[in-house]
């Protein structure tokens, strides 16, 4: 058989936590394998580390031998993943969040609208494709991530409580599904069913305490369970005192137990000594006795009680050894596709932003906010001049507000959501999508600021401004958003929360403007050297962006507005990989 899936000695740590302590397993092409264990056992965290979503603190992963850790891009193409919850982008139709998956797995045009309607037609959610996500029902959110994870036809799926949430008849044709496609496929699903593993699954590995203690069929668990081969006998009122002496003292009875039957009826359960048949000694003696035998029936194993047992460390049951992971080649590195990976992205987000109130309530509040501070405390008739000096003297105190009021979402309420998880175990790198989201939210600004452009023909149309110093201003207004935006993205990137991540963006913000005022360089400047003071006026927006809004193009102040921006989306770049395994 072909190994699609090889792990070898995989643990991660978090602080002083063994949350996976050297797992290896191995999964084949055409095999289910059902992935169980109590809560907090180390299931997610295996899958998040195979997945390419964690980084492992010691061992390996390979997808078609292919080195998550050296080559993720490369083993995340031929790998499709539910994370655990279904996470989801609830602001965008289940269409376009489909359409996104396409584009962001290089299915573009006919090739991209096939793999949607196959996989919408193998998950039977054609009637909600014109739904906003976010109001769908559960059940219906999880065919929508398994549609996602099927879309590109991968050779490995990894589903995480596939069924979780759905009704009876949705599990059947879930599981169904799954059956079908593991034909050419290798499928880790992690689950808490035990009847799923059954139904579902050609083999098994139960965790606890994030160590495999299981590794097997469920015929093999079966057997192991202290039930296999018992025999369950049911009888009349007053007969099971008799008929139970009787049974302890048939060979190759072990124990015999006392069931309750739940009505006037009486039912035994005669358990098989190491599993040895004893039905064939039962039945004719219960004939020859003349027991009042009402129903007798041969039990199987219980799969519960071998879980129970194994993960309680009742009893040893010793996984079985793993095959030594593949070792093919990698697949050929591809040309750069970072430009095409963040206007993905990018038009991803600019769907959320616009399929919702938020960008509409920015540029109302934006328009409206320039246009009162640029007529009344800007006095823009009373000067009587063709310019805008007034206009632009207060974008620096508005975008201290707005522009952490669009980014806070940006990485807040994917992490919130648990959609991170989904958006990074996608083909395209972290920068990607740090890039992606701060160009769409870049633009969203940049759209409020081109429409303040009537304030511009106002003035042409009034007299005869200097337009190159209004187009100058215009350029580095945009600029100077930018870098309020990154700082933003950056802050948005530590926190689940955007209410906090707004508070202390706007708080960083209002440090970069604030250095720049009088009072600030005058208290440093009764105790600290000139070049201190110098740095605190260079770190501030005010000082940088008032030459430019004049029409003083200095190199330095583009340069210092640019590398904000760079550092900023560096750090959270930084921020969002150290989130991952926090």
């Amino acid at each position: 058989m072909i190994t699609m899936v090889a792990v070898d000695g995989l643990s991660k740590r978090f602080g002083h936590l063994l949350a996976v302590d050297d797992i290896s397993l191995t999964v084949a092409r055409g095999e289910i394998l059902g992935f169980l264990g109590p809560n907090g056992s180390g299931k997610s965290t295996t899958m998040k580390m195979i997945t390419g979503f964690l980084k492992p603190s010691a061992g390996s992963a390979e997808i078609c031998g292919i080195s998550v850790l050296t080559h993720p891009i490369d083993a995340q193409r031929r790998l499709g993943y539910l994370p655990e919850g279904a996470p989801v982008w609830a602001d965008i139709t289940t269409r376009a969040y489909l359409r996104f998956i396409a584009d962001a797995r290089r299915l573009y045009g006919a090739a991209g609208q096939h793999a949607i309607s196959h996989a919408v037609e193998r998950t039977n959610i054609a009637h909600v494709l014109h739904q906003p996500v976010e109001t769908l029902s559960k059940g219906y959110k999880r065919r929508v991530g398994l549609a996602q994870a099927l879309l590109h036809n991968p050779d490995v799926l990894i589903l995480d409580e596939p069924t979780d949430g759905l009704d009876p008849n949705q599990k059947h044709e879930v599981r169904a599904l799954i059956r079908e496609m593991s034909r050419d496929k290798a499928i880790i699903i992690s689950t808490h069913i035990l009847e799923e593993v059954e139904t579902v699954c050609s083999r098994a590995l139960i965790i606890a305490d994030g160590r495999i203690v299981a590794d097997g069929t469920h015929q093999e668990f079966e057997q192991r369970s202290r039930y296999c081969n018992a025999v369950s006998l049911t009888l009349s009122p007053g007969g099971r005192d008799v008929v139970r002496a009787e049974l302890e003292a048939l060979p190759g009875v072990a124990e015999v137990e006392v069931a309750d039957s739940g009505g006037d009826s009486e039912e035994l359960i005669a358990l098989a000594d190491d599993g040895r048949d004893i039905l064939s000694a039962i039945a004719p003696m219960a004939r020859q006795r003349g027991w009042p035998i009402e129903q007798l029936r041969l039990e199987r194993g219980h799969l519960d009680e071998v879980f129970r047992s194994v993960t309680t460390g009742n009893i040893e049951v010793n996984a079985a050894p793993a095959q030594a992971p593949s070792r093919e080649a990698p697949e050929a590195a591809r040309g750069s596709t970072l430009l095409r990976d963040v206007w993905t992205i990018c038009k991803r987000e600019l769907i959320g932003y616009f399929s919702t109130p938020i960008a509409y309530v920015f540029i109302v509040i934006f328009l409206a906010a320039m246009g009162a501070f640029t007529f009344f405390p800007g006095g823009f008739f009373v000067q009587g001049q063709a310019a805008l000096e007034g206009f632009f003297q207060f974008h620096p105190w508005l975008y201290l507000f707005l522009m952490p009021a669009i980014a806070m979402r940006l990485w807040a309420e994917e992490r919130k959501s648990g959609s991170i998880e989904l958006l990074l175990t996608l083909p395209v790198t972290t920068l990607s999508a740090v890039l992606g989201k701060f160009v769409a939210a870049w633009v969203v600004a940049g759209f409020g600021l081109l429409l303040t452009a009537t304030i511009w023909i106002t003035v042409n149309y009034l007299g005869s401004p200097d337009n190159g110093v209004i187009a100058s201003g215009y350029l580095g207004s945009f600029f100077m958003a930018g870098g309020y935006l990154a700082i933003g993205a950056f802050v948005s990137a530590t926190t689940r929360n955007q209410v906090i991540a707004f508070i202390v963006a706007a708080a960083l913000c209002f440090l970069f403007t604030a250095s720049g005022l009088g009072v600030v360089l005058e208290f440093f400047s009764g105790w600290a050297p000139r070049p201190v003071l110098d740095t605190v006026a260079n770190f501030s927006f005010l000082e940088h962006f008032r030459g430019i809004a004049r029409g003083v193009v200095d190199l330095r102040d583009v340069v210092f507005f640019v590398s904000t921006i760079v550092f900023f989306l560096f750090a959270n770049v930084v921020a969002v990989e150290h989130g991952k395994n926090a």
